[in-house]
């Protein structure tokens, strides 16, 4: 990073079931911004979409607010201009008093799941002119959608089990008998049962019967449009790993194992053992490596069968290639412990705590302030490589007479 003190909006929170996940990744990332390099400010977005200002949202204690009666934050909106530096327009308070322009050089997005990793803030973003760090629009949308995911893949050597899709109904969350036997036909038992567009394990459940596929798929609905359904992973083991694009060549991170003593890890499993962080922003400092994100328990850089280790961190290679890929994103793989068999289970465009432990702990280790470095850095370089003339419009196709 070379030139004077960046300012940084931080995003965090949205309109998400991971929305209180979101929120400790952002606090989390605020801490660890070198301040010799960055200025950090926090833009929380509410569970209702709108978006917030204001010091207290340093502080984790200040967390879930009233926002409304709360002192020193103020709403603001991204404005919708390509021109100039980006900048939030805070909304005026009090009487005479006037809108505030507060300006920023790039956006650090800390979000998790639905509008915030979908693409869809991503791409309002583009249409801004604002960098962003993490994965494109495009990139962002395909790897939200496990569907979409897995479509995208066909045909390359990349292994992912086979599915069936549930879709929620027009009236209520239950399916009807007939509609579920249509969308079932052929499943075998037992099965993995998730929503199709969420991620920290929310949703997830295991079925050994019909009847108790039937019975899950209301609480996907819940959250989700669309279940998706999965053959169950016998003896599964799990492995994970994040990759990037640093100095131009495309490397991974250290691989983690969760540890768990049930089937599935949910939700509650993987973020709330052992409780949580304490003081400002949960935050580790700068240049210093730390634990993972609220005590989840895992096995750092396990010695894994045969050459299991080098068909992931390929896989993990290839599918971050054809994606085009940018950002840190985490692979999850499943493996069955007695076949050595293995398949993709999903990609986290923005990863919790952006995975930073997982770099911390790679054959090049990468503390939590340089990943974030590199992330903005490369933010800048995709928006400078995307920009285009101040008349994009070719003059063998400009039907209107520009001034002289």
């Amino acid at each position: 990073m070379s030139g004077s003190k960046k300012t940084v909006a931080v995003i965090f929170g949205g309109v998400s079931p991971e929305h209180d996940v979101s929120i400790v990744t952002g606090l989390q990332a605020m801490g660890a911004l070198d301040p010799a390099l960055f200025e950090a400010f926090p833009v929380y977005i509410a569970r209702n979409g709108e978006w917030w200002v204001g010091d207290p949202l340093s502080e984790r204690g200040f967390y879930i607010p009233d926002l409304e009666a709360a002192k020193g934050v103020s709403r603001v909106s991204l404005t919708m201009s390509a021109l100039g530096r980006p900048h939030l327009t805070a909304e005026a308070s009090g009487f005479l008093a006037r809108e505030r322009k507060i300006e920023f050089d790039v956006a650090l997005l800390a979000l998790h799941g639905l509008t915030g990793e979908n693409g869809a803030l991503q791409g309002w973003l583009e249409m801004t002119g604002v960098p962003y760090t993490g994965m494109g629009h495009l990139a962002s949308a395909v790897l939200m959608d496990k569907v979409a995911t897995k479509r995208m893949f066909e045909g390359a050597d990349i292994p992912m089990l086979p599915y069936r899709l549930f879709h929620r109904p027009a009236k209520g969350l239950a399916l009807s008998d007939d509609a579920f036997a249509a969308a079932a036909e052929g499943v075998s038992y037992p099965v993995c049962v998730k929503p199709v567009n969420l991620g920290s394990s929310i949703g997830v459940g295991r079925a050994d019967t019909a009847a108790e596929a039937a019975d899950l798929l209301p609480g996907v609905f819940k959250f989700d449009t669309t279940a998706i359904a999965e053959p169950f992973v016998p003896n599964l083991v799990e492995y994970n790993l994040a990759v990037a694009r640093i100095g131009g060549q495309i490397r991974t991170s250290a691989i983690e194992r969760p540890k768990h003593s049930s089937e599935l890890l949910d939700f509650k499993a993987k973020y709330m053992s052992g409780g949580g962080t304490k003081g400002k922003s949960g935050s580790k400092q700068p240049g210093t490596a730390s634990e993972g994100m609220l005590s989840l328990t895992r096995e750092i850089n396990p010695e894994l069968p045969g050459d299991l280790e080098a068909r992931i961190r390929g896989w993990a290679i290839e599918t971050f290639e054809r994606i085009g890929g940018t950002g840190a994103p985490r692979l999850d793989f499943m493996c069955d412990s007695e076949t050595g068999e293995a398949w993709l289970n999903e990609v986290n465009p923005i990863p919790g705590s952006f995975g930073y432990f997982l770099w911390e702990g790679a054959e090049q280790p990468m503390l939590f302030a340089s990943l974030l470095e590199h992330l903005i850095d490369e933010a800048f370089a995709r928006r400078a490589a995307a920009r285009l003339p101040a008349d994009p419009t070719p003059s063998d196709a400009r039907l209107f007479k520009r001034p002289s």
